[in-house]
């Protein structure tokens, strides 16, 4: 049987007591999983624990001003990556384009443009720095992964049909050697029919470098939506109506170093599915118990209230106000984010969510970060071999400024996307880490 298909094995964790009676660091999880797939549970308690990492009180380098030159504005920066000089590679939405500076923020060119010719984006969403600082680009409009050379010339492209029988591509992730991650659901809107509230179930299918799509690793739950389809009296689809809130449930998905990280909104743990075994890895926490009392939900109507000024759609919205059912509880998850020095961030939901410029993106302040250890047992590529042991040692919080969402970061430091709510413009901001 492939080790794709094992189920997960949870075996009991020595967070609490040790072995021989003693209480061991939170730091030092202990746990052995004969089937492959390594689970470690953290309890509650981790989210309280003194931050081991920080950022430096200071942007080291800040790309962005109010007037001025085009080339250092932006309208939806929606990734970065950092290049192997210290330079940063930014691509921006609107216009559809790459942005490379050097290591001090100074332009130096622009790679692609608006389009649906070769090299061209309708609406890119990722880019990866590979190796010799190759550029692979997702454009999500015209379901197509792009390579270009650092100086901007264009090697290849590929697209994505329907890998692995997906037909709605949720997230892509692309990782450093190359491969790209596909997330998504294999059914369409139409298919789904008129069910009201709707869990999607998302395949994660890796396509390689060469555009080959590979078996798929596994699936995750996906994005929660109210689906309501409305046909004519002979069968047709005359329109299909999605919502969603961001307390229902969703989805998310960043490449790691070998695959992907995924998480979901509603259960405090992240996954972790390798190019070649699948799931290999689930850490877990202890979710806060957060309930929406009525101060919350009072509070969550101001904001939203406050955002309009016209008195009709303000009323409008009270009354959506009293039909809205809220769940229990505040989900505990925002985001994932798996950066290149081994960790892994699960973003703390902390409501109302605040949309960054590109829309693509919430401004998520606190990040519960998780370093990985190798210990000798250890193959290179941190998969246990038997009766070997490995730990996902807690950093704590790290906090980020207010507005903000990390782009790409790695053992040095964290580039991100920070919108001045003063100003209300977007800037690219590199952090080093400080003393912690």
């Amino acid at each position: 049987m492939s080790t794709r298909t094992l189920p997960a094995v949870l075996l009991t964790l020595a967070l609490l007591t040790g072995c021989d009676g003693s209480t061991p660091s939170l730091q030092e999880p202990f746990a052995r999983d004969s089937a492959g797939v390594l689970i470690l549970e953290f309890p509650t308690e981790v989210l309280q624990r003194p931050p081991l990492l920080q950022l430096a009180d200071a942007p080291g380098v800040r790309i962005g001003i109010v007037g001025g030159a085009s080339e250092y504005q932006w309208t939806r920066p929606v990734a970065a990556a950092r290049l192997s000089d210290g330079g940063f590679a930014v691509l921006e939405q609107v216009p559809a384009e790459i942005r490379v500076f050097d290591a001090s923020g100074v332009f130096l060119r622009r790679i692609g443009r608006e389009g649906d010719g070769p090299g061209e984006f309708r609406s890119p969403l990722g880019v990866a720095a590979l190796a010799g600082d190759t550029l692979l680009v997702w454009d999500r409009g015209s379901r197509r992964l792009s390579w270009f050379s650092i100086d901007g010339a264009l090697a290849r492209e590929q697209l994505l049909p329907e890998p692995g029988g997906i037909r709605t591509i949720r997230h892509v992730a692309l990782t450093p050697g190359g491969t790209a991650v596909v997330l998504g659901a294999t059914t369409t809107e139409e298919e789904l029919g008129n069910q009201g509230r709707v869990r999607e179930m998302w395949q994660v299918v890796p396509v390689g470098p060469g555009g080959d799509a590979g078996e798929p690793l596994g699936r995750v739950p996906g994005t929660e939506r109210a689906i309501e389809v409305r046909g004519s009296d002979t069968g047709e689809v005359l329109s299909v109506n999605v919502q969603g809130r961001w307390w229902w449930g969703e989805g998310f998905a960043w490449a790691s170093e070998h695959g992907v990280w995924t998480a979901d909104q509603l259960v405090f743990e992240a996954r972790h599915f390798d190019l070649e075994r699948g799931l290999d890895r689930i850490v877990r926490v202890g979710a806060v118990d957060r309930p929406f009392t009525g101060a919350l939900i009072d509070s969550l109507h101001g904001v939203e209230l406050e955002r309009v000024a016209d008195p009709e759609i303000r009323d409008l919205w009270r009354t959506d106000f009293e039909e809205r059912q809220y769940p229990p509880g505040v989900p505990p998850v925002a985001s994932v984010f798996g950066d290149r020095g081994g960790r892994v961030w699960i973003g703390l939901t902390e409501p109302p969510p605040e949309r960054l410029p590109s829309g693509q993106r919430t401004a998520i302040r606190r990040w519960l970060v998780f370093q990985e250890e190798v210990t000798p047992q250890v193959r290179s590529r941190g998969v246990p071999e038997d009766g070997a042991s490995s730990n996902l040692m807690p950093l704590g919080i790290l906090t980020l400024p207010p507005r903000s969402h990390p782009l790409w970061a790695d053992r040095e430091g964290v580039l991100l996307v920070r919108n001045d709510p003063e100003l209300d413009v977007a800037y690219i901001e590199w952090y080093p880490y400080g003393d912690g």
